[in-house]
């Protein structure tokens, strides 16, 4: 029995001996594999030598067309009735300057000067005979502004007063006073008139003729048609490129119509919201291209002289003022000074010239990537 389990423990060994062998002679039968070797390829990049030079451009802004002048008509007279005037007294109606737009009812004013100028003409009568003996030089001019006074008629130019005693005798019998009264109440009575102030049309009416204003009341909304201004918006550094006075040409979204119009003004701050600097430009309505106030019109700022600059695609720089360059075959990063940016492109200075500028936008490389020019 034990002879038996030997010679089965003898052949198992036997087994694994005899395969450990047979796998190594077989390893060592195939052939040595070679390292694969990689290989890195440049990239190729494209590239300027920096050149300075003195650039002509153009500076494109886009903004809503606004009247020059809007005023609210309201009512500065006692409560009446709205007449009409020399217009139809509704939204859209033209007008001259001049033209008389409504007229508040004011035949009540008119009873209340007539008899403060019938009262006036009365102590004016009853002092005539006192001034004639105590002030005989000013009797004359006296007596021909009392000739001129008309109910009907403004008041003429009251004479002046010279001595003290002139200015005490007039001063206690009220005339002064009484004549200063009428001419306030005369002016209170052109109120009721309301003239146009310019050429225009009416944007908003808010009363029907025949229905009552009260005194501080908002009668209509008119605007200036004839004069216009353009508000567009530009960045700080496009804005120290425009100056006051100079000429901007205009046109219309499909660039189809032109106008001419000049720079007025500039603000002095910066909008919150769209940290712009607005531009204000004044334009002329004519009958061949009309204006109106609502349009949406481009301005082009032409010929501004930007010196000692070079003109890159703006997809070229990054982190705001950032380009590359490449320096013995090596990517490296400079910053830029940007004079200019315009729609696809900016102006820039600040490297040195002869440099070979990445004139392209670079994905996924970083500073020291070797690189080829193409």
């Amino acid at each position: 029995m034990k002879k038996r389990q030997f010679i089965i423990l003898g052949s198992i060994i036997s087994i694994f001996v005899i395969s450990y062998y047979s796998m190594n002679f077989l390893g060592s039968m195939k052939p040595i594999s070679k390292k694969k070797i990689i290989k890195i390829n440049k990239r190729y990049v494209q590239t300027e030598k920096v050149k300075y030079q003195n650039i002509k451009s153009k500076i494109f802004a886009s903004g809503r067309l606004s009247s020059k002048e809007e005023i609210d008509i309201i009512s500065q007279v006692p409560a009446d009735k709205i007449l009409k005037g020399d217009i139809p007294f509704k939204k859209g109606e033209t007008f001259k300057k001049g033209t008389l737009l409504l007229k508040i009812n004011n035949q009540e004013k008119i009873l209340v000067l007539k008899s403060q100028k019938s009262k006036f003409l009365n102590s004016l009568a009853n002092i005539l005979p006192d001034l004639k003996v105590d002030y005989p030089e000013s009797f004359k001019k006296w007596e021909k502004f009392f000739y001129e006074i008309n109910i009907l008629k403004k008041m003429p130019k009251m004479p002046e007063v010279h001595s003290k005693q002139e200015k005490i005798f007039f001063g206690i019998r009220n005339i002064l006073s009484d004549y200063y009264a009428i001419e306030r109440e005369e002016i209170i009575l052109e109120r009721y008139n309301i003239y146009a102030p310019f050429n225009g049309t009416f944007t908003d009416v808010f009363f029907k003729v025949g229905s009552v204003a009260n005194m501080g009341s908002r009668l209509a909304n008119i605007i200036r048609t004839n004069k216009l201004e353009l508000e567009v918006p530009l960045d700080i550094t496009n804005a120290n490129f425009v100056k006051i006075g100079n000429f901007v040409k205009i046109e219309n979204e499909k660039g189809t119509k032109f106008w001419k119009g000049k720079i007025i003004r500039k603000s002095n701050f910066v909008d919150e919201q769209t940290q712009a600097i607005s531009i204000f430009i004044s334009l002329n309505s004519n009958a061949k291209n009309k204006l109106y106030k609502g349009m949406y019109l481009k301005a082009v700022f032409e010929n501004i002289d930007i010196k000692n600059t070079m003109e890159i695609p703006r997809n070229a720089v990054f982190n705001t003022n950032e380009v590359f360059i490449v320096k013995n075959g090596v990517l490296e990063k400079k910053e830029i000074k940007i004079e200019k940016i315009n729609e696809k492109t900016l102006l820039f200075s600040g490297i040195s010239e002869n440099t070979n500028l990445v004139v392209q936008a670079l994905i996924n490389v970083s500073e020291g990537t070797e690189v080829r020019i193409n």
